[in-house]
């Protein structure tokens, strides 16, 4: 999602609009701070409501119900502002079957992913509210053809997955992280409804 995020503020810019580029990057980062705070907060603290089976908040759905509506909105403005409209809509409707399927899979619970889609929603919103829609029909087909560039950066970023392991391992230890916290979504058998069971995994330092 990054990498089509930075794509987005590539083809602003080439579009002239600067300011509409540094505000797409500053309210993506900002809705993507408040989603690593949660996360943060339950897996180092434990910061949980069970009533509302409300704990790790979905940064997939964020990030899915903010940038696909405005990736989609700008690749549509190259013909006009009807089809960025049908872009815009279709980047939403993307968003909520990305939803669904978090749901599906019991990646998240319901609260974690409406919550998590909430707040990419009001970043989509901050960007393409009338006030701000400004995004002239310009044709660039060799910036248009960056994103398949892009993908391939996202495909290589996966091959360093152990890197970022360790890594990510590493600065738990210089924080002094002993306990984090996880969770895991089942259904019961018998209610249909769902069962979220807390992990407590203890580290060592080394």
């Amino acid at each position: 999602m990054f990498p089509l995020a930075g794509f987005v503020a590539i083809r602003l810019a080439y579009q002239g609009l600067w300011k509409q580029a540094f505000y797409w990057i500053f309210t993506l980062c900002a809705g993507a701070a408040a989603i690593v705070a949660g996360k943060l907060a339950f897996e180092f603290g434990g910061w949980s409501i069970p009533s509302a089976n409300l704990y790790s908040i979905s940064g997939h759905a964020m990030l899915t119900a903010s940038v696909y509506p405005m990736l989609l909105t700008v690749l549509g403005s190259i013909w006009g502002e009807k089809a960025a409209r049908i872009g815009t809509r279709t980047g939403i409707g993307v968003a909520l079957l990305a939803a669904v399927a978090l749901i599906a899979g019991r990646y998240h619970t319901v609260a974690e992913t409406v919550i998590g889609m909430g707040v990419g929603f009001i970043v989509t919103w901050a960007n393409l509210r009338p006030s701000r829609r400004k995004l002239p029909a310009v044709q660039a087909p060799a910036l248009n053809g960056l994103v398949l560039g892009l993908v391939l950066v996202v495909l290589a970023s996966v091959s360093l997955y152990p890197i970022r392991v360790q890594l990510w391992s590493k600065g738990l230890d210089w924080l002094g992280v002993t306990e984090r916290y996880s969770r895991r979504i089942a259904t019961d058998p018998i209610s249909g409804g769902t069962v979220v069971t807390i992990i407590v995994q203890w580290r060592l330092r080394s």
